[in-house]
């Protein structure tokens, strides 16, 4: 029998949005590139971020909810791609880079039913360091691609036949140019030819196994509905061999990844005595460092619950390829890591956590405000990426940067790198971003006081002008002249409100209010 993909429901109601959805371009050519420079980046919500070298520039690069942007200087300046052509949409889910080879998967929320769904919506590469833009549509099965071999097998697979919950959120170079990608309901797929738009399946072990040889003879069917250890998220590439995959169903390990029939051998909270905290796993990192001379490799992954009892959040890591796990930030929803040497940065929900003791111990932020009387409110950090004893976080409300040396200890120094446009001494309101998601971000509510110690009031409102929410009232602000109301989605009752269109009033001193309107999509 033919059978065709549908949408699935049932992933929807177990797995929302991972954050993923966690990077690089040329320096000596700057002026060939297709990216307009400015001085703000093109979007406050940040979620990857990855650093490299060429020709003693260190670049910077960001994926974002208004797509793909890199900085030279520190973030002081941003080269941003968000209006080149082969970018069909700004959302970037992934992004890697290896030599002069980019990659990014874009998606987006698409109308379904009573809510939305997550779309893949392609790739973007560039193999000359991003002077040059291509792009690919996503990853689909034919919709007779029914049958599978791996070794002497022919396995019934469901073919992947529209881009609903097939999106790309992680990806990952080798050194020989083939790109692993993991897509969800798509799982895990390779690409061996740039020109070529068919991705090879990759299969991984079925919930009931814990191997997968081909020598070994199977005979189930590839279904991402019942089996959790088919629906992909994350992949590392440690060399050509050795490929690390993350699912719902735990982590995957091959170490003949070259071959066409790879094996696999599967790591979940169930399986092993010293096992992973959770099975639902969205992030891989290798961290390298010397320990009395002798050379160690840990391999670092976040875990998430995902369907069984005992699961729980928080970060392991292994150092002998998978056969024990050592468990940290026990309840902790982690995104990120990040490594300077034996020190380890975890970006999650609760923080940013440091640890240079291999998670014997964690330091974590504290306040973070700088010096121009910048503050972050929130407390989730989604990306992080060290140069040197510098660090660059994601956010969904800016750019974090933070020194951690000796003259700076780690959360004391802080930059909040933020968008916005001035409105100086007008009467002119607006909040940004705009729509947003109070899952993932805030808004702003930009406005000026025109330089007046004035007292302020700002308040939200539904579109039947129902009130909802007063974020301040009667505050006196200073003498500066552009000033910024945070609002997080949320009513009077600490209740997150629903999709539409809000109306917010500003009033300064005894000024006529002035007006704006935001749109809340979740």
């Amino acid at each position: 029998m033919k059978r065709t993909f549908v949408v699935i429901l049932s992933l929807c109601s177990i797995f929302t949005t991972s954050l993923s959805q966690k990077w690089l371009s040329r320096s000596f050519q700057l002026n060939n590139s297709s990216g307009n420079s400015t001085s703000l980046p093109p979007s406050n919500s940040v979620f990857q971020i990855r650093t490299r070298d060429s020709l003693g520039k260190n670049f910077v690069w960001f994926g974002s909810s208004h797509g793909l942007f890199y900085s030279i200087d520190g973030a002081h300046s941003f080269t941003s791609f968000r209006n080149e052509h082969a970018f069909a949409h700004d959302g970037i889910f992934s992004l890697d880079a290896h030599g002069d080879t980019i990659w990014t998967s874009t998606g987006y929320d698409k109308d379904f039913q009573d809510g939305k769904v997550q779309t893949g919506g392609g790739y973007t590469y560039s193999t000359d360091n991003g002077i040059t833009w291509h792009s690919k549509p996503q990853t689909l099965d034919g919709r007779y691609d029914d049958t599978i071999q791996y070794g002497n097998n022919f396995l019934r697979i469901l073919p992947v036949v529209v881009p609903e919950q097939n999106v790309t959120y992680d990806l990952s170079i080798a050194p020989n140019g083939t790109i692993w990608i993991t897509s969800w309901a798509s799982g895990l797929r390779r690409l061996t030819n740039y020109d070529s738009t068919k991705w090879e399946r990759v299969l991984l072990p079925p919930d009931n196994l814990s191997k997968l040889q081909p020598e070994s003879t199977y005979d189930f069917y590839y279904d991402p509905r019942p089996l959790d250890n088919i629906k992909a998220f994350a992949v590392l590439v440690v060399n050509d061999s050795t490929v690390w995959c993350g699912t719902a169903g735990g982590i995957n390990l091959s170490k003949d990844a070259h071959k066409q029939f790879p094996s696999w051998t599967k790591f979940s909270h169930q399986n092993q005595a010293s096992s992973i905290l959770g099975n639902w796993v969205i992030a891989i990192d290798e961290q390298k460092f010397l320990r009395d001379t002798q050379r160690v490799s840990r391999i670092w992954c976040t875990n998430w619950i995902a369907s069984h009892q005992g699961e729980n959040y928080g970060v392991s890591f292994t150092e002998n390829e998978g056969t024990s796990w050592k468990t940290m930030l026990n309840g902790i929803k982690a995104y990120d890591f990040s490594f300077r040497d034996s020190i380890a940065y975890v970006a999650s929900d609760a923080g940013l956590f440091r640890t240079s003791d291999g998670g014997n111990s964690f330091q974590r932020n504290g306040d973070v405000r700088d010096t121009n009387g910048n503050i972050f409110t929130s407390q989730a950090f989604y990306s992080v990426e060290a140069i040197g004893d510098t660090l660059f976080c994601g956010t969904g409300d800016g750019i974090l940067k933070t020194i951690d040396n000796l003259s700076h200890p780690f959360g004391q120094y802080w930059e909040i790198i933020r968008t916005y446009k001035s409105v100086k001494n007008s009467d002119v309101t607006y909040s940004y971003p705009n729509p947003f998601s109070p899952r993932f971000e805030i808004t702003r509510i930009h406005y000026s006081t025109k330089g007046k110690i004035e007292e302020t009031s700002v308040e939200i409102f539904d579109f039947g002008m129902n009130h909802v929410r007063t974020l301040i009232r009667n505050a006196v602000r200073n003498s500066q002249i552009e000033h910024d109301e945070v609002w997080d989605g949320k009513d009077d009752n600490n209740r997150t409100v629903a999709n539409g269109v809000y109306f917010y009033r500003v009033t300064i001193g005894n000024s006529e209010p002035i007006w704006g309107k935001v749109l809340v999509l979740q």
